[in-house]
């Protein structure tokens, strides 16, 4: 696979990393010239749709260069190129004019690109050998990830009718992003990360990860209308959000069940440090799912909706937290990075950031629920953690130097 692959999603993460350090910076009242909201909305769209949604890309391509044809290979890399201009030009045009002519023209651009991605990824899929469950979370992600673009038609559709200040406009984009990492991502990777397993004759609760892949598929609509309980609803969208969050979270515990052995087994193969980390991923997945469960709470959820840091907690929980340790794991055991004295360093330094960013955001909802103020040295915290996060960032990048080129 080629090298500039793997460059393309680092500078993703690298900007995304660079735009949340911009973001803490407003608090000291530093004049940035571009308004907060558009370096947010660049920084948001860069983080889904550039960092996370290249980088499980390139764990699929990692896994199946050598079985491509020539026309494969073509394909991947002006797909690869495509999605990389697209992107990049996107980022800024939402720095420029934050929602706007030009960013919703990339934006839109990028959603048919999603859907050249699906069709890669499938027929990719259809034709090799791989885990039946493997295919099933991989085909289900490629669904969940089609649903997910209804969102941005229809905030256009929104905005068009003059319907932007209205609750509808928030409704789509947790609908959106839900289908995006509960979802896509979710599915994309557990489906790529049992065709590791298999390459590595690991073995897997199979039974019992199928059980858990059907209620998950079953329970990802209804949990959705979690999302959205701050809006006025009936006793049948409750009753729904009830069910689907109960059912993921079931579904959860049978995915971590199936992969009971699987660190036992890896640490005859790996460092002690992946078994560590991947360890700490199960156990974020499990803690994602558990605080899910807090919003079928009516008084507790309503606490949540209207706290900003504990929203703004759980999406890096999600994004920067389980998702892209997930990611940065399967690089390592895909080869995709080495592990060398660059590695380790980077991915501590990442877990001390990202740690030091959930215990300020959810300390500082604690508080506000407590009327206690604003946490001391909240805003400084909360520059630091970016800080090290965009430095992790920079070390797992340099360390990614320190391999061969890979063949093209």
């Amino acid at each position: 696979m080629p090298k500039i692959f793997t460059h393309i999603t680092f500078f993703f993460f690298f900007l995304t990393a660079l735009s949340g350090v911009w973001m803490r910076l407003f608090a000291f009242n530093v004049n940035l010239a571009i308004p907060y909201d558009n370096i947010l909305h660049s920084h948001s769209h860069l983080a889904i749709l550039g960092w996370t949604f290249l980088g499980v890309f390139i764990i699929f391509l990692m896994l199946f260069w050598n079985k491509f044809n020539k026309r494969d290979k073509s394909e991947a890399k002006r797909l690869t190129f495509t999605l990389f201009i697209v992107t990049t030009i996107m980022f800024l045009t939402f720095l420029y004019q934050g929602y706007g002519v030009y960013s919703i023209i990339m934006s839109t651009l990028h959603i048919f690109l999603e859907y050249w991605m699906v069709s890669f990824i499938y027929r990719i899929t259809k034709r090799n050998m791989m885990p039946k469950i493997s295919k099933f979370f991989i085909n289900a992600a490629l669904i969940a990830l089609v649903i997910s673009t209804i969102g941005p038609f229809s905030l256009g559709y929104i905005s068009a009718t003059g319907l932007k200040d209205s609750y509808l406009f928030d409704v789509v984009i947790y609908f959106y992003l839900h289908f995006q990492y509960n979802g896509w991502l979710f599915l994309i990777l557990i489906g790529l990360f049992t065709i590791i397993l298999s390459k590595r004759k690991i073995s897997i609760q199979q039974p019992v990860l199928i059980m858990g892949f059907w209620i998950y598929i079953i329970a990802l609509l209804p949990s959705f209308f979690a999302s959205v309980l701050w809006v006025e609803h009936g006793n049948l969208i409750y009753i729904l959000a009830l069910i689907g969050t109960v059912g993921q979270w079931l579904a959860v515990l049978c995915i971590l069940y199936s992969f009971k052995n699987v660190i036992k087994s890896l640490k005859h193969q790996v460092s002690k440090y992946i078994t560590l980390l991947l360890s700490f991923t199960f156990l974020l997945l499990f803690f994602k799912s558990t605080m899910e469960l807090g919003l079928i709470i009516p008084n507790l959820a309503e606490l949540i909706f209207e706290t900003r840091s504990v929203v703004i907690g759980y999406l890096h929980f999600t994004l920067l937290g389980f998702i892209s340790v997930f990611i940065l794991i399967q690089y390592l055991l895909t080869h995709v990075i080495p592990e060398n004295n660059f590695t380790i360093p980077g991915l501590t330094v990442f877990l001390i950031g990202f740690l030091l960013n959930e215990i300020l955001l959810y300390t500082q909802g604690l508080f506000v629920w407590l009327q206690w103020g604003s946490l001391p040295y909240y805003t400084v915290g909360l520059l630091i953690a970016s800080i090290l996060l965009l430095l992790s960032i920079t070390l797992l990048w340099v360390s990614y130097l320190e391999k061969p080129a890979a063949s093209s």
